[in-house]
């Protein structure tokens, strides 16, 4: 069962994918967590689990105010405060923080999930306070009867170690 399933118990199931070097599990991890987060039409209530805080960050985008609610792991990851991101911020504040190599994927990806509700699905830097940190992103819009894009909810974790762990490993002599 997807719904329903406590944020936490995901979290621990992501901590160990991740551990393991599973995208597969990853990416499913991350999609139960964002439909959960759809479906729970829940603002990223900060939660009862640190362990939530640590490895998965969320947000959902209210499309025709232009507002990105988040919580303190995805504000963190942008580096956008924490107060403002739970209060929602333009999508222009989390776009700033995308690496510029980045971010013409990014728009091009968010703008196909805007007009046909494809899942939302990348990996991509993020540049906050002077840090790089690969990030792995995944979300899909909530279109009304007419096909509009009205909500935008998904999540994000941080992917850097796994692709310190990778460029190294590729590197070893064999």
């Amino acid at each position: 069962m997807i719904v329903g399933r406590p944020i936490s118990e995901i979290c621990r199931e992501l901590a160990i994918s991740a551990q393991a070097g599973h995208h597969t599990v990853l990416a499913q991890i991350l999609r139960m967590a964002s439909l959960e987060a759809a479906q729970s039409g829940v603002r990223h209530h900060e939660g009862d689990s640190s362990i939530q805080d640590r490895l998965v960050g969320t947000w959902d985008w209210d499309i025709a105010n232009d507002r990105v609610y988040a919580d303190s792991k995805f504000a963190r990851l942008f580096g956008v405060n924490a107060d403002l991101a739970s209060r929602g911020t333009p999508l222009q504040d989390w776009l700033d923080a995308i690496h510029p190599d980045d971010i013409d994927d990014v728009a091009a990806a968010i703008n196909r999930s805007l007009t046909t509700g494809q899942v939302f699905s990348r990996e991509y830097r993020v540049v906050s306070h002077g840090d790089t940190h690969w990030v792995y992103a995944r979300g899909k819009c909530t279109l009304d009867s007419s096909g509009k894009a009205v909500r935008f909810p998904g999540a994000i974790v941080d992917i850097t170690r796994e692709k310190i762990d990778d460029h190294h490993f590729s590197i070893v002599p064999t």
